[in-house]
């Protein structure tokens, strides 16, 4: 007998896959200054390259000929897409996050591709924090965990208070339950 689960139930479960990016109180979400910074990061470089292909457009174009509504419709593809990009910032910010446990490291990132990274104490090799201008502006930097060479996942951006919090964190549970190679 097949027992027939409610249209909400199966759209939920589809949503979250189970409880595997269930969003929770377990993991901490990144600082809401995250969604300013990611905005900065999506409106700078779609100006610089809209103005860009204006201007290119405007030179390969002189004023005596006719204008051609196919490049209009190409410089209008990046600001559709920065627009597309805006759009989902606060979902993507929703299920972006970490955890520490007793013997591992978490990270959650994604929106429409979703990940959980998952790192043993034992086998971090680097803590990194880094920051770049705007984040700094921002009091905000990344937390780099590496395990190998080609091995790392970022946290972040965080607080810088939380960055040196989780750094010195991480190191010292990475010196205790050190692998030996």
């Amino acid at each position: 007998m097949v027992v027939r689960k409610h249209r909400k139930d199966i759209v939920e479960a589809d949503l979250y896959q189970g409880q595997l990016f269930l969003p929770d109180e377990k993991f901490t979400r990144l600082p809401r200054k995250v969604i300013a910074l990611w905005r900065i990061e999506i409106v700078i470089p779609a100006a610089v390259l809209t103005s860009a292909i204006a201007a290119v457009f405007g030179l390969l174009m002189p004023w005596w000929l006719d204008w051609d509504p196919r490049l209009a419709l190409i410089s209008a593809l990046v600001p559709l897409q920065a627009g597309w990009m805006w759009f989902r910032l606060k979902a993507r910010w929703r299920f972006t996050g970490y955890r520490l446990t007793d013997d591992e490291v978490l990270v959650r990132h994604g929106l429409l591709k979703r990940s959980l990274e998952t790192f043993p104490y034992g086998r971090v090799q680097l803590v990194e924090v880094s920051s770049g201008l705007l984040a700094r502006r921002l009091g905000l930097a990344h937390v780099v965990i590496s395990i190998g060479v080609r091995e790392h996942a970022a946290i972040g951006p965080v607080s810088t208070d939380e960055a040196v919090r989780l750094r010195g964190r991480l190191t010292e549970l990475a010196q205790q339950r050190a692998v030996e190679l």
